[in-house]
């Protein structure tokens, strides 16, 4: 039998006269309590920047009346403009986050889609896949019958249940954007993924100046034109010198299949307004 060292006999000869817990914790208690600390920590899962409803100003749904969950956070800072909704990426803002659960966020949207009538729902951000993607997956599966659109960067990997459960409208960054450059593979992987799912999935230019244009014409003949399921999007940055009709004059003079995006709610209330 191995003999204690002299540190070992040090410890035990320390404890000798200390009293010794002799109580028993019943195990019930234990149990609850470790159940309600993995419940507290579950409920932490989200970050969100708003929820509210209006009327789609983009993407293949434009007019209709949906319930816009913004997600607070993105791995982006489009340094060559302004960002519309600033309130959703910066961090300066993180005292007006939420942290919610999913059932908290689910009954918040189902509580704005009883008092709009909405019928839709859009998930934006900031980015969304920033957010747990197990906690997305559970969001969605809550309203199974609702369409459901996703605006996002495209720079950060798709799970693979994605596009079968959801309408993506990815937004393709453009040189103006001082992003162009980011995960170029990942965007092309999530576009395969998006080209093979039952559902139709968009691609989005945001174009600031005629060089973005050239960039978005030179993008779609090299990777997007071969896909059947991706539809194109364009449309100008909202302070741009470019118009909507430069834009789709250009379109129609190199016979590009793309619709025009005008962002509608601009045209209804202010330019980036929140809330609308």
């Amino acid at each position: 039998m191995k003999q204690p060292t002299s540190y070992e006999l040090a410890i035990l000869g320390s404890m000798q006269n200390k009293p010794m817990y002799q109580g028993t914790v019943d195990k019930n208690i234990v149990q609850k309590r470790r159940k309600k600390n993995k419940e507290a920590r579950r409920l932490v899962v989200l970050r969100v920047s708003e929820v509210y409803a209006s009327v789609q100003g983009e993407g293949p749904d434009v007019g209709r009346t949906t319930v816009f969950v913004r997600f607070a956070g993105c791995n982006l800072r489009c340094s060559g403009w302004p960002c519309d909704t600033q309130h959703a990426i910066d961090p300066a803002y993180r005292k007006e986050w939420q942290s919610m659960s999913v059932e908290e966020l689910a009954n918040k949207i189902s509580d704005i889609m009883d008092i709009s009538g909405a019928n839709s729902i859009t998930l934006t951000g900031g980015e969304p896949f920033l957010q747990n993607n197990d906690e997305l997956y559970e969001l969605i599966n809550k309203f199974p019958m609702t369409i459901i659109n996703c605006f996002s960067n495209g720079t950060l990997p798709y799970p693979k249940w994605a596009p079968e459960l959801m309408t993506f409208i990815m937004d393709w960054k453009l040189l103006g954007s001082g992003e162009n450059s980011v995960n170029i593979d990942t965007r092309i992987a999530n576009i395969k993924l998006l080209d093979n799912a039952n559902l139709l999935h968009s691609v989005k230019f945001v174009i600031s100046d005629w060089s973005d244009f050239e960039e978005a014409v030179s993008i779609y003949f090299h990777y997007l034109e071969k896909f059947t399921n991706i539809e194109v999007f364009y449309g100008r940055v909202w302070d741009s010198y470019i118009t909507d009709r430069d834009l789709a004059e250009a379109v129609m003079m190199n016979q590009l299949p793309w619709r025009l995006n005008i962002q509608l709610h601009n045209y209804i209330w202010p330019a980036n307004e929140r809330g609308k």
